[in-house]
């Protein structure tokens, strides 16, 4: 697929001779494009707890490495440091747009990724539309992780540093690298991700060094103009990443949060409630496969293309090893995966061009070239040149391999978006089925004396809301160990759960009704039949239960609302969580069981047919085969 060229001579202009300017306004254009999938609505647990630590930087110009939120943790060093650049930056954005000014915040970032990868792979030989479609491939593995987290500074700052080791090594805008060391120092604060920009350093340094022996330009004069700005900006890239507050302590956290698991029972147990563990066996682990099979049919058509480069190899090994040992990862392989994607498919259509070229014999100057070789003289034969026509043209057989590439980057593309639709849902501010704003302003307008329980999933909302009025027993960051085994020993509804309430003081619970998977939450119906905790709110997403002591009584004989709701309520739980990526199967089912808990048969049968229309699920359908026929009517 070469660049295409103007018409030479008078020649009518065909469609797809597009001038450089143009071309680019085409791939900018689709560029644009590809973006708009990425407006998500906020649905991070984390969204309050980055708001409430950016409040607390901005409005006392402190920095909170110590615990203020969680008050069994009051005082510990809660390790949040290193990302307070991006909670800022957060809570200033909000606070000037609200919700809507996040999501578009967000995608912003994202566009500026999009724009930083393709200037990359442009600069490096790739036609400016086979990067775009690269870009676009590898779009819906970027939108699964796309919410209000620092981690999106650290695709932002990795693109970036792909976009200026490209221009330095590649192209002409040479000074660029200096901006290499205030960009880390923005990163070091960001997210503690920022040694990957170093890997890419060497990776990019490492290839220019093999590219310089295999020319053999190891000449110094004309070395020492790629080797000592790279080896001044990287080193005092590396001086200033140590400018935050955790130090030079905080240089090696990436290999510690990519290693989580190999260590104690702290990471064990973080494991279970974060994408910290190798991708093997998780939902994510469907697109590390399908990575592996693009990325293999790419390096073969980039062998065939004669455009494999050893660049791409050290970037494909980043993007398949961080992924193996992280699933969070996945969301990058795109950032390592499309550069050498785009080449790789330029180089092949380019060679693909070539075999369906019209081959011209000029045979009279065949003939007068051998005569010349002879010594020969004779009649001079009348010279025949047939010149081809520069403009670019399709073959039949060309046009087809064109549009087979095209149409396997599409279909990837919009496959692996179609997955990411399933979990994060599109549109901007911040979505209606995970927060209950009405649970916390009875809170607000109705403190309850005493201490909190809360679900770890909604406690950084809880922090977000409530801070300073009510702390919260724990948040997203689950960096307390003994607290979050508490707290798995409470909503479990383990042997012991109410010691564990009673050894804090807890006065009143906070709970959703569901964990993250759709599975109702152990305590809840504990809570339902204990006549020692009385519900005082419900609506759908937050349930609230107090404590029936003798200094509450007054509190729940003013709020106490009845019980026989809570089936109905977790109805409108589960359907919520149908718009957060649970399965139909668990949702629909949960409905079921609480319709028939209700006394409902006619609305168990609905919700499994409602089921039934979204996966043709097997258990599903036995289920709503047996009601139908009058048998399992107890809710399971």
């Amino acid at each position: 697929m070469a660049e295409p060229m103007p018409a030479a001579g008078g020649a009518p202009r065909r469609w797809w001779d597009l001038t450089p300017k143009e071309l680019q306004i085409v791939a900018f254009t689709l560029l644009f494009l590809i973006t708009l999938p990425m407006l998500t609505k906020i649905f991070t647990s984390d969204f309050g707890t980055h708001i409430a630590l950016g409040k607390h930087i901005v409005q006392k110009f402190d920095i909170p490495t110590r615990e203020h939120w969680n008050y069994p943790s009051l005082g510990m060093e809660n390790g949040s440091g290193g990302e307070w650049g991006f909670q800022a930056v957060l809570y200033l954005v909000f606070t000037a747009a609200g919700g809507y000014g996040v999501s578009f915040f967000v995608w912003a970032v994202i566009f500026g990724i999009f724009v930083f990868l393709y200037r990359a792979m442009v600069l490096r030989g790739a036609h400016p539309l086979l990067a775009v479609l690269a870009i676009f491939a590898f779009s819906g593995f970027l939108r699964i992780r796309i919410q209000p987290r620092p981690e999106i500074f650290t695709y932002l700052f990795t693109a970036m540093t792909i976009f200026l080791l490209s221009e330095y090594y590649f192209g002409s805008r040479k000074k660029l690298i200096y901006l290499f060391p205030p960009m880390i120092l923005v990163w070091a604060n960001s997210h503690p991700t920022y040694l990957m920009a170093f890997g890419l350093y060497g990776a990019f340094f490492a290839d220019a060094l093999l590219r310089a022996a295999w020319r053999k330009e190891f000449q110094w004069a004309r070395l020492r103009t790629w080797v000592i700005p790279p080896l001044i900006t990287g080193v005092a890239g590396l001086v200033l990443c140590g400018l935050n507050p955790h130090g030079y302590e905080w240089l090696l956290s990436p290999l510690h949060m990519i290693s989580r698991g190999s260590g104690g029972n702290t990471n064990n147990i973080l494991m279970s409630i974060s994408e910290l563990t190798p991708v093997k066996g998780t939902g994510f682990y469907l697109y590390y496969k399908a990575a592996v099979v693009f990325a293999a049919v790419s390096l073969c058509l980039g062998l065939a293309g004669r455009r494999v480069y050893l660049l791409d190899l050290f970037l494909f090994a980043i993007a398949f090893k961080g992924a193996w040992d992280s699933a969070r990862a996945v969301s990058m392989m795109g950032l390592f995966l499309s550069p050498g994607v785009s080449l790789h498919l330029t180089g092949f259509l380019s060679e693909a061009a070539g075999w369906f070229s019209t081959k011209v014999t000029r045979k009279p100057e065949a003939q007068e070239e051998k005569r010349r070789q002879k010594g020969k003289k004779g009649p001079q034969p009348v010279a025949v040149s047939v010149r081809p026509d520069p403009r670019p043209g399709f073959a039949a057989g060309h046009a087809a391999i064109v549009g087979v590439v095209v149409l396997a980057l599409v279909a990837f593309g919009g496959t692996t978006l179609a997955f990411s639709f399933s979990q994060l849902e599109f549109g901007v501010g911040i979505t209606e089925h995970k927060f209950s704003f009405k649970a916390a302003e009875f809170l607000r307008r109705n403190p309850v004396p005493g201490k909190m329980f809360n679900f770890f999933d909604i406690g950084g909302f809880l922090d977000w809301q409530l801070y300073p009025g009510a702390l919260t027993f724990l948040d997203g960051r689950t960096y307390n160990q003994q607290v979050f085994t508490e707290h798995q020993s409470v909503t479990g509804g383990m042997p012991g759960w109410e010691r564990v309430l009673d050894k804090y003081g807890v006065t009143y619970i906070v709970l959703k009704t569901m964990d993250s998977s759709g599975m109702i939450l152990p305590i809840v119906p504990l809570l339902a039949n204990d006549p020692n905790w009385s519900l005082v709110f419900s609506d759908g997403l937050f349930v609230i239960f107090v404590h029936n002591t003798p200094e509450l009584r007054g509190y729940i004989k003013a709020h106490e609302i009845p019980k026989g709701i809570l089936p109905r309520h977790i109805i409108q739980e589960a359907y919520h969580y149908t718009f957060l990526g649970v399965s139909p199967v668990i949702a629909y089912q949960t409905m079921a069981n609480m319709y028939l808990m209700m006394g409902d048969r006619q609305g168990a049968i609905e919700s499994l047919r409602r089921g039934l229309e979204e996966v043709d699920d097997p258990y599903l359908r036995g289920r709503l085969m047996q009601l139908e026929q009058g048998q399992g009517t107890r809710a399971r």
